[in-house]
C-alpha cells in the first residue's frame, strides 16, 4: 500500500484498507513500500479506555473512543484510524469540504531569561502549562508506521522526572520495528497560523535519549506530502543534552523519501518564516531512504525532551551588536569598523 493513501483518505476508507491488506497476510502486515521522506512521526498522549489512567505518575483523562473502534478490526488497524483521525478529523468531518482537519494553537512566547534572543515554543517542565496532559494532548499526538502498514508502536506522554531536572518532560517512547516502515514520533498538529521564526537563526532543544540518532523535522506547507525539512541530531544515553540546529545548514530538504540537493528542480531553502509543524521521529532512514540511520535497531527507543525554543545565533548577534555600535558612531553601512 502506497504511503500517500491512508494519510489522503477518509478513515473508513483507509482502515477498510488496512484491514483488507491484513486479510491478504493472513493478518501479518508486510514491509511497505516507501518511507515518506515527508516524516511521518506523530505520537500522542495514550489514553486508556476507562476514566482516565496514570501514565509517569500523571492522570490522563481518557477521550472517547470513536465509534468504528468497536468494530472487530486487527488492534493495529485500530492504531493507524486513531492516527488518521487525530490530524485528520473524524470520518464524519472529512466528508465535509468547510470543515478544517484538527490544528492546534500557534506557540510562541518570550524567553524570560532572555527574551531578546529567545523565543519558547515549548516548555516541557513542571512549571508550564505546556506540561498539562490534556494541553499536550491538544497539539501533540502519535504518528508511526502503522499508517502505512507497520508494526511499530509508540506513545507521546508527559512523565515526571526529578525537580532538579525540571519536574516533567515530553516523551516519545515506544517499540519500533525495522520490517514495514521503520518509524515511530511524535507530531504536533499543523498550526492554525503558521509561525514566524524568520528572525531567529535556529531551534534549540533540551534532550534525554538513548544513545540513537534522531531527527527534528519542520514544514513550512500544510502539505503533509510536501517537501520537509530533517534535522538528524544524536543522543546520550541517560544524559541530558542541549542541541542547537541552525536553520541555515542542519536541515535538509526531503521529498518522496529522498533527500533534495541543491540545483535539483524540487529544491528550496526551509522559509522559516511559515512553520506549520513539528515532529520529532526515530527512523531508520537518515535522510531519504538512501541513507541508513547507523544506529537503528527494532526495538524499544526513548526520547525525553523539557524545551523547544527558537534562538538567535552567537555570531548573528556579534553582527548585530557590531552593526549597532557602528551606526552610533557614524561607522557607514557595514558598521562593523567602529568597534573598539
Amino acid at each position: 500500500m502506497a504511503m500517500t493513501s491512508s494519510m489522503s483518505l477518509g478513515v473508513p476508507t483507509a482502515l477498510a484498507s488496512l484491514t483488507s491488506s491484513l486479510a491478504k497476510k493472513g493478518g501479518d502486515v508486510g514491509p511497505a513500500r516507501a518511507h515518506a521522506a515527508t516524516g511521518h512521526r506523530r505520537l500522542r498522549i495514550s489514553r486508556g479506555r476507562g476514566n482516565g489512567h496514570a501514565r509517569g505518575g500523571l492522570e490522563v483523562r481518557a477521550a472517547p473512543a470513536s465509534w468504528w473502534e468497536s468494530l472487530p478490526l486487527p488492534d493495529r488497524v485500530k492504531r493507524a484510524g486513531r492516527e488518521i483521525e487525530y490530524f485528520g478529523g473524524s470520518p464524519v468531518e472529512r466528508l465535509l469540504p468547510w470543515v478544517s482537519s484538527p490544528k492546534a494553537t500557534p506557540p510562541g512566547r518570550p524567553d524570560p531569561m532572555d527574551a531578546a534572543h529567545s523565543l519558547v515554543l515549548f516548555d516541557f517542565t513542571a512549571a508550564s502549562p505546556d506540561s498539562n496532559p490534556e494541553q499536550f494532548a491538544r497539539v501533540w499526538g502519535e504518528l508511526s508506521d502503522v499508517v502505512m502498514g507497520g508494526q511499530s508502536s509508540g506513545a507521546a506522554t508527559v512523565v515526571s522526572i526529578p525537580a532538579a531536572d525540571g519536574g516533567r518532560c515530553a516523551k516519545l517512547s515506544g517499540v519500533v520495528e525495522g520490517e514495514g516502515g521503520g518509524f515511530v514520533s511524535m507530531r504536533t498538529r499543523n498550526f492554525i497560523t503558521p509561525l514566524d521564526l524568520e528572525d531567529y537563526d535556529g531551534l534549540k532543544m533540551r534532550v534525554r535519549g538513548d544513545g540513537r540518532r534522531y531527527k527534528l523535522i519542520l514544514r513550512d506547507t500544510e502539505d503533509f506530502f510536501a517537501l520537509s525539512y530533517h534535522a538528524p541530531f544524536n543522543t546520550v544515553e541517560g544524559e541530558w543534552t542541549d542541541l542547537e540546529l541552525l536553520f541555515s545548514d542542519a536541515f535538509t530538504p526531503v521529498l518522496r523519501a529522498n533527500a533534495v540537493k541543491k540545483g535539483e528542480s524540487d529544491y528550496r531553502d526551509l522559509n522559516a518564516g511559515r512553520i506549520y509543524s513539528l515532529q520529532l521521529m526515530m527512523s531508520k532512514y537518515e535522510l531519504g531512504m538512501s541513507e541508513l540511520n547507523p544506529t537503528f535497531a527494532s526495538g524499544p527507543i526513548s526520547l525525553e525532551v523539557t524545551s523547544i525554543a527558537a534562538y538567535k545565533h552567537e555570531r548573528a548577534l556579534v553582527e548585530q551588536v557590531l552593526s549597532s555600535t557602528g551606526k552610533e558612531r557614524g561607522g557607514g553601512g557595514e558598521g562593523k569598523g567602529g568597534s573598539a
